[in-house]
């Protein structure tokens, strides 16, 4: 009886336990998928993209082909390598060399004579669950196994179709390399990208974050005979834009279209609704979004759209690149109030001199009801209309004046970034002594669940119910410059009801890609806290604090609507100038600035790119000190943000 009793404790006891049959698992995917994937080395090239340091260790790839053909992200080559050494995992190497690059996906085709090689087999799309385990792969510490990352597919169809999203930690130590499944099939290729940048490093500052990106390995292998061929691959535009953005927007209205774009030539309109793309139904923008996004240039759309009563047809071929976008002008300055604030109409501050508005006999005062005959609740509706109508084209407006009502069809210029040698301040808030309000005056606090210390003046003239213009100040290595900064920018801070922002690098060396999103988290919690006018968020770097301000500008957009570069600029690519993110420069440097040649260059490509820019200089010298001509200078153009 006892040998019985103690008999099955001992088979239960040799029972693996279910993580170690996880880890057997995982160990043999690893060993299924490790023929295929490669160890990639670069010499020479760039040290610095943007302000990413680009990466110099080895990276990974994997095997498309038999005959030599090896996928990798795009990122091991923005710094155009002079050599590249790909090493198999028999420990085989081969000078290997660029076939081509898909822009949209960020990924590069190489080749290397072999032959006989073993390509990863693909997980069909409709066989990639959320929830399933996910092993991101690299060959970078040991070239003889595979280093791996165990985690889950978080999603699928991000980044507007393009994309599967895992947890398991993404990094440049295994760009390149595959995301596979418990089989060792490949799901994707683990590459940098990110919802708000577009140019080559976005995404990087995600890594070992939790928020991880492959490239589908279907679509890949879809992609490779193009590729394999020699033919650069960039994504598909058509050249339309939506009054609404976002994951809950509503229907494909169209609000704009881009002139000589896809969409321009095949003759779809300004209020056309899309309806289906290629058949398929697409009732919301986001829909429409994820149907467009995993196609390249060059690639044919059917867009079925409804017209008044009329259900239309087109074919369009989509383009790599668009003309550069302009923004129609009226030249009037709102009266500071909420975006989406209700109102009867547009309630006119300021006609600014030389621009249409100037031209039609527009007064300080007036009110503009109604634009193309639909009624205006809001600043942005009457962009909106702005938008659809074009610059060189008429807006029909209607203006009250008093108790006149008056007609008006305006040609609509293109917004430039001149500033008005004088801009008024609006009337000074009066606010009743009982009023409550969040704390004013200069602030030193620590951004709650973040370790992230600022500071900050919050006008003592602020009015709850009024909004308030926010100015983030990046300050330069070495030096957060408060006392300075605080001394020229109070008194205009309250004459211009300007909250003026500060927070401090950790690092005395400055700050690094890390910091833009806890920079990011301030600003909104500052949003939550107090009555931000939208229409006059801008940022400031100073110096070597360009970069970071920029790289806070470009990761969200739709925040911003302003850029300050003062004494220095950005390395990095600029995106293309978007329809629906208005987004100003303003560049300034002092007289004996040595950053002054370096701005003009900047000037000239935003500029290129019909980005409304301008440059200031300012006299003096930077060394010396910031100026009170620079502080009144900054918040006037900030001041003059809303203009419409």
């Amino acid at each position: 009886m006892v040998v019985c009793a103690v008999l099955p404790q001992m088979a239960e006891a040799q029972e693996p336990s279910l993580s170690a049959l996880e880890g057997r698992a995982f160990q043999q995917a690893v060993a299924a998928a490790d023929p295929s994937i490669v160890r990639v080395e670069t010499v020479g090239g760039v040290d610095l993209i943007g302000e990413t340091l680009t990466a110099t260790g080895p990276t990974s790839g994997v095997v498309v082909s038999a005959d030599g053909h090896i996928i990798t992200s795009r990122f091991n080559f923005i710094s155009k390598p002079a050599t590249i050494v790909v090493t198999l995992a028999d420990e085989r190497k081969f000078a290997a060399r660029v076939v081509a690059e898909d822009h949209a996906r960020m990924l590069t085709l190489l080749k290397i004579d072999a032959t006989e090689l073993r390509p990863l087999p693909a997980v069909p799309a409709d066989e990639v669950q959320v929830g399933q385990w996910a092993l991101a792969l690299g060959r970078t510490f040991d070239p003889l196994f595979p280093n791996m990352s165990v985690g889950i597919v978080s999603a699928v169809q991000r980044l507007s179709g393009k994309a599967i999203q895992t947890d398991a930690k993404v990094s440049p130590l295994n760009y390149g390399g595959p995301l596979v499944d418990v089989a060792g099939r490949g799901i994707g290729i683990l590459v940098p990208l990110s919802p708000q940048g577009t140019d080559e490093t976005a995404g990087v500052e995600w890594y070992d974050g939790g928020i991880g990106f492959a490239i589908p390995m279907p679509d890949i292998y879809a992609a490779l005979p193009r590729l394999s061929a020699g033919e650069s691959l960039h994504r598909g535009l058509l050249g339309i834009g939506f009054a609404e953005d976002g994951p809950l927007a509503g229907e494909p209205k169209i609000a704009t279209v881009r002139p000589e774009s896809p969409a321009d030539k095949a003759g779809l309109q300004v209020d056309d609704v899309i309806t289906a793309l290629d058949g398929v139904a697409v009732p919301r923008i986001p829909m429409l979004r994820r149907a467009l996004g995993p196609r390249y240039a060059g690639e044919t759309v059917k867009v079925t759209i409804q017209r008044d009563q009329q259900q239309l047809e087109f074919e369009i071929t989509l383009a790599a690149e668009l003309t550069a976008y302009e923004f129609p002008y009226l030249g009037i300055l709102p009266t500071s109030q909420s975006l989406d604030a209700p109102q009867t109409g547009v309630t006119i501050r300021l006609v600014l001199p030389d621009t249409p508005a100037a031209e039609a006999g527009f007064q300080s005062g007036d009110v503009i009801t109604r634009a193309k005959g639909e009624p205006l609740p809001s600043v942005a509706a009457l962009r909106t209309a702005l938008r659809s109508t074009g610059v060189g084209n008429g807006c029909p407006l209607t203006v009250q004046r008093g108790e006149e009502r008056i007609e008006l069809t305006v040609t609509l210029a293109s917004l430039t970034g001149l500033v008005p040698e004088s801009l008024p301040p609006s009337e000074a808030p009066v606010v009743d002594p009982g009023t409550e309000r969040p704390p004013v005056g200069r602030l030193s606090e620590t951004l709650p669940g973040r370790d992230l210390k600022y500071w900050a003046y919050v006008p003592e003239s602020l009015d709850p119910n009024r909004p308030v213009g926010l100015l983030l100040w990046i300050h330069p290595a070495g030096d957060s410059m408060e006392a300075e900064v605080l001394r020229l920018m109070r008194e205009e801070c309250e004459h211009r009801g300007l909250i003026l922002l500060g927070p401090q690098a950790s690092d005395v060396a400055g700050w690094s890609p890390d910091d833009v999103e806890p920079i990011l988290d301030l600003v909104k919690h500052i949003q939550e806290t107090y009555p931000l006018d939208p229409l006059r968020i801008a940022a400031c770097g100073h110096a070597d604090g360009v970069p970071c301000a920029t790289q806070v500008v470009l990761k969200d957009r739709s925040l911003f609507r302003g850029l300050i570069a003062s004494s220095g600029v950005y390395r990095g690519q600029f995106p293309e100038n978007d329809p629906d993110f208005r987004l100003e420069l303003l560049l300034t440097h002092f007289e004996d600035d040595e950053s002054a040649p370096l701005v003009g260059r900047f000037e000239t490509i935003l500029q290129r790119m019909k980005y409304p820019t301008v440059r200031q200089q300012l006299h003096g010298d930077e060394p010396s000190g910031l100026t009170a001509e620079w502080a009144e200078l900054i918040t006037r153009w900030l001041d003059l943000l809303p203009r419409t």
